[in-house]
């Protein structure tokens, strides 16, 4: 048996807020977006809920009983730190992207 700790639990807490939040933005498919600033800040927040979950998604994976050499294993490790530094860099590209636009404008 896998025993958890705190950070599981808030991992898996995570993992179905992300999926709640991408069901929802995927929900308002009839409304189309009114400018593509709209658009790309939907794109940004639709790929940081996915890339999170992925993230947790190999989270849980490092916690299977592997052995050390296993490429499995160095290729979950691979996978939980491309994800995460990918969720970060598209969580930070949104305010950024907010300043450029609001710069074009003036």
């Amino acid at each position: 048996m896998v025993e958890l700790n705190w950070h599981d639990y808030l991992v898996m807490v995570s993992f179905v807020a992300s999926i709640a939040g991408l069901v929802l933005l995927g929900d308002n498919r009839n409304s189309q977006p009114t400018d593509d600033r709209t658009l790309s800040e939907e794109i940004l927040i639709k790929m940081s809920f996915t890339y999170w979950i992925v993230y947790c998604i190999s989270v849980f994976g490092l916690k299977l009983h592997l052995p050390e050499d296993s490429w499995l294993l160095l290729s979950l490790k691979l996978t939980t730190v491309l994800s995460y530094l990918l969720t970060a860099s598209s969580i930070l590209s949104l305010p950024l992207q907010r300043m450029a636009v609001r710069r074009v404008e003036d």
